[in-house]
């Protein structure tokens, strides 16, 4: 082999904000602080800042690969964190504040960080938690008091994050080390058994965001400068789908909403600092648009939201892109497979009929570069990618996780492909339509029925705000699908006007065999429908 006369520099993510702070460091970061204020800065300020914290975390003990938990949310402290702690060695380890106590404790202690951040929004949460987390040794308070020492044995030691930026000087260099080690762990949402934890290492990170950076990433408008960027998904799920990144490796603005998510917050940053591209799942889109047709107000800045996690239903979808001239850019991805679709149309296919581009985009997107997919069958045998064969979904590349964090266990395949755990198809264009969960997908009769596919046809009927299916035991057929619905405010819902409109669009032998009607559905922390308590609910 003739090596290639290339520099070798590894890829890590303090190149990011050195790049941003150095060529665009009047670019500005705009943030809410959880007390609803609005806090500006620029990519030169907050590297400075980043600097300074870094130095006070190497002052509090932290070495390399140690790991700092943050209970935050989408503020400019937690930004500052996402370079401070992995810039310096450190692991940033993101924990999820919409999570049951026992499950912040669970992952708090599994990653096992002798330092701990929170802020005005979760600090009830640590000060009820912190006789639990027996590895915690100092918690910095982001926009709180800091509360007294403790003088009992193993004391924690409490500091505040503006004191840590205040008493420090700035790192006068980030160090440098192996671009394979570790920067972020996040944890899954737990919805069987424990969270588990992804370790994305820096080369996966940065690969994620120069990939993200692409042209047709993000619904095919341009990156940089013309783009102001907002995470209104939570920094602590899967690295804030990459916004903290993406933003400044681009030399675009970055907008943060705190923890505020009311429409009308959501519309004064949208509207107010020119939004181009916005992130979030479908239930706060659906929140969102109803408060924007309920007053006639248009975001005209806004060009792309990219939307993960459940599919939004076509009237959503439908209602942006028509209603507000916004494009919908749904991608696939889960913690563990970061970036792996992208979401925008591949050339000539915007020229197709409204409709037919509509079909397109309630897909999860087209494979990415970068990742690899495959479908299989239950004896593991690959098949085809015509759009019509269903088959479990794997993945592999540079940024696919191969394994958990402090767990024995393995997601992969015996040949190296992440188990997805999502059975789909994938069309000969690259599009990949998630028929189901593998957990969720009913198999009636011998054959397979796609809940999320009945989920979505219910969807469209009028009244209709949210729809599950699940399996129910049947003494014939092995499984028959339940239909759960809650209806919009105010509306009421016909069930044998819905199962009828069902018929007119899927087989017959995949029609639900009753229809729920709930007041209020399950949600997740994560913005998902909790099937698991559906099925405890009405499967027992």
């Amino acid at each position: 082999m003739i090596r290639g006369l290339m520099m070798d520099e590894p890829l890590l993510l303090g190149s990011i904000i050195e790049y941003a702070g150095r060529y665009h460091p009047e670019t500005e970061i705009v943030a809410r602080d959880l007390a609803g204020g609005i806090v500006r800065d620029d990519y030169a300020g907050a590297l400075d800042r980043i600097r300074r914290v870094a130095n006070g975390l190497l002052g509090l003990g932290l070495q390399f690969s140690d790991r700092v938990a943050t209970l935050c949310w989408n503020t400019r402290e937690h930004f500052e964190l996402f370079y401070a702690v992995p810039c310096t060695g450190g692991i940033l380890h993101t924990v999820n504040p919409r999570l049951s106590d026992a499950h912040i404790a669970y992952i708090i202690n599994h990653g096992a960080a002798e330092i701990l951040v929170c802020d005005a929004g979760t600090a009830e949460i640590v000060a009820r938690l912190l006789p639990q987390l027996g590895s915690v040794r100092h918690v910095i308070h982001i926009g709180t008091p800091v509360p007294p020492a403790s003088t009992a044995p193993g004391r924690v030691d409490h500091l505040g994050y503006d004191a840590l930026v205040a008493d420090n000087e700035p790192l006068a260099a980030f160090p440098r080390f192996d671009e394979h080690a570790a920067a972020v762990l996040c944890y899954t949402s737990g919805t069987t058994g424990n969270p588990k934890g992804v370790l994305y290492s820096h080369r996966a990170l940065t690969l994620i965001a120069i990939a993200s950076i692409a042209k047709d990433f993000f619904g095919g408008y341009r990156n940089g400068d013309m783009d102001v960027y907002m995470p209104i998904a939570g920094m602590f799920h899967a690295t804030g789908w990459s916004f903290p990144y993406v933003a400044p490796i681009s030399g675009g603005k970055l907008v943060l909403p705190g923890r505020q998510h009311e429409p009308e917050a959501l519309y004064e940053l949208l509207h107010g600092e020119k939004v181009t591209i916005a992130a979030a799942v479908p239930t706060v889109l659906l929140g969102l648009c109803d408060w924007l047709e309920s007053r006639d107000r248009q975001l005209p800045a806004l060009r792309s939201i990219l939307t993960s996690g459940s599919a939004p239903s076509r009237p959503l979808i439908d209602r942006w892109e028509i209603g507000q001239g916004v494009n919908i850019v749904q991608t696939w991805g889960m913690t563990e497979a970061l970036c792996s679709s992208r979401g925008s149309l591949k050339p000539g296919l915007g020229t197709l009929p409204q409709e037919r581009q509509l079909d397109y985009k309630q897909k999860s997107g087209r494979v990415a570069w970068g990742t690899r997919l495959r479908l299989v069958d239950e004896a593991g045998g690959e098949l085809p990618q015509d759009g019509k064969a269903i088959g479990l979904l794997q993945a592999r590349g540079p940024w696919i996780a191969s394994g958990y964090f402090g767990e024995d266990s393995s997601p992969l395949s015996a040949d190296g492909w992440l188990n997805t755990g999502d059975m789909a198809s994938i069309d000969p264009e690259g599009y990949i339509q998630i028929r189901d969960r593998a957990k969720d997908i009913i198999k009636s009769g011998g054959e397979w029925i796609s809940t999320a596919e009945l989920e979505a046809h219910s969807l469209e009927y009028p009244g209709v705000q949210y729809a599950a299916v699940i399996g129910i035991p049947h003494p014939k057929w092995q499984e028959r699908p339940l239909l759960i619905v809650q209806p919009r405010d105010g509306q009421d819902i016909d069930k044998a006007a819905l199962l009828d409109f069902l018929a007119r669009r899927v087989a017959k032998w995949w029609l639900p065999d009753n229809v729920e009607i709930v007041a209020q559905m399950p949600i997740s922390a994560t913005g998902k429908i909790q099937k698991a308590e559906l099925r405890r609910i009405h499967a027992a």
